[in-house]
């Protein structure tokens, strides 16, 4: 268990992290388990009953996520609640494992249950897929390489909702309830409750599985939707491990690139030529990949597409402005200090510390981004490759 011991917060922030295999016929599964999970639990065996007691518990939150790290995916179970030592109440501890105990390991896996939560997710899935923006990431991920995890929907498929049983849930919280638990605490708490908590975790190290997007030859392609804007959506292969000494080098890439508050996408393709109202880059850490999303006008495609690779090149020949690198380097240090007053990101730190194995200081990661230079990104801009380009068009006019 990582306990993150401060005085900083009211709050009290507790995560549980479960590592479960990402896979293609079980995600869709735990998609509709977390539903399952949120509406009832043996004792709060309603949506009211489970609202009226975390109220009761003095407003105490209860939230669930799903978030794939490269082979893997992990169910994050999180709790929020007032700091033990600012409540008089001598039952509020008590209440507060009693909800832990509850939410984690006695949810109400019934027909009913499994029913709405099939609907609510199946809706959700609609509304995704009448998002240009959404559906033309999607597409590129599942372009870029139909047998890496890269292509799997982390929020589940359609189709499968289709075919999916009660049974089929059932197994997969089994899977959850056999998984090492992994627990991480930021805030203040009684010993009482750290020992409570304690007794739920593995104590054993967190596995990371992984793979690296391949290099491929691209994929190309494009979709017509009744839409006002087309959007388009990029996957690079990158090359770089999120554990390699050039892990830094690709961060900044992609902010330079378009992540930073000044980049060359935006300054290029927005400023400068006005084709996108928006465009941007981001990482995707643990497949090795790098997005690039933007909307403009179907006439503009070919033109947006030529001077996104012109960006590529200007990265690769060093052709930029030091204070872009400069700009990227202030906002990855800042970000790192100001991650410092928030409970969930010094979470979310830790966790990835322990899933990498690794020990390292915010100083340290500070220093590591500083000495980056020109010749670091040009080296990781070599190893880049295109692998896919998705475009959700808007339909052309019929004369």
């Amino acid at each position: 268990m990582n306990y993150i011991q401060t005085q900083k917060f009211s709050d009290v922030y507790v995560s549980c992290k479960t590592m479960l295999p990402f896979k293609r016929n079980t995600i869709s599964a735990l998609n509709v388990l977390v539903y399952m999970m949120k509406a009832k639990t043996e004792k709060m065996d309603s949506k009211q009953k489970l609202a009226s007691t975390l109220n009761l518990a003095y407003g105490t939150k209860v939230s669930y996520g799903l978030t794939s790290y490269g082979d893997l995916v992990t169910l994050d179970v999180r709790f929020q609640f007032v700091r033990p030592d600012w409540i008089e109440d001598t039952s509020y501890v008590n209440k507060i494992k009693e909800i832990m105990n509850q939410v984690l390991f006695h949810s109400v896996l019934d027909e009913e249950n499994f029913k709405e939560s099939v609907y609510l997710l199946k809706n959700r899935l609609l509304a995704q897929m009448d998002d240009p923006a959404n559906m033309s990431c999607m597409y590129a991920f599942q372009m870029a390489h139909d047998l890496h995890s890269i292509s799997i929907p982390v929020q589940g498929d359609l189709k499968d909702l289709e075919t999916l049983t009660l049974k089929d849930v059932k197994s997969v919280y089994e899977l959850y309830m056999d998984m090492a638990k992994h627990f991480y605490i930021c805030g203040n708490i009684t010993q009482d409750l750290y020992e409570y908590i304690d007794s739920f975790d593995s104590h054993c190290a967190c596995i990371s599985e992984r793979t690296l997007l391949p290099r491929v030859e691209t994929s190309y392609k494009t979709f017509e939707k009744d839409i006002s804007q087309t959007c388009i959506s990029q996957v690079y292969s990158t090359g770089v491990d999120i554990s390699s000494d050039d892990y830094e080098a690709q961060c900044l890439l992609s902010s330079i690139l378009g992540q930073s508050q000044k980049n060359l996408l935006f300054d290029e393709i927005r400023e400068k030529n006005s084709l996108c109202y928006s465009i941007s880059s981001s990482l995707i850490r643990f497949d090795g990949a790098l997005l690039i999303h933007t909307g403009v006008n179907r006439k503009d495609v070919n033109k947006v597409l030529n001077l996104i690779e012109t960006q590529m090149d200007r990265l690769l020949n060093m052709d930029y402005d030091d204070h872009y690198l400069e700009i990227a380097k202030m906002d990855f240090k800042n970000r790192i200090i100001s991650g410092l007053d928030h409970p969930l990101s010094l979470i979310a730190q830790a966790f990835l510390d322990d899933l990498l194995h690794r020990d390292i200081t915010p100083e340290q990661r500070i220093e590591r981004i500083m000495q980056v230079t020109k010749e670091d990104i040009s080296r990781v801009a070599l190893q880049m490759n295109l692998a896919s380009v998705a475009i959700v068009a808007e339909k052309e006019n019929e004369l």
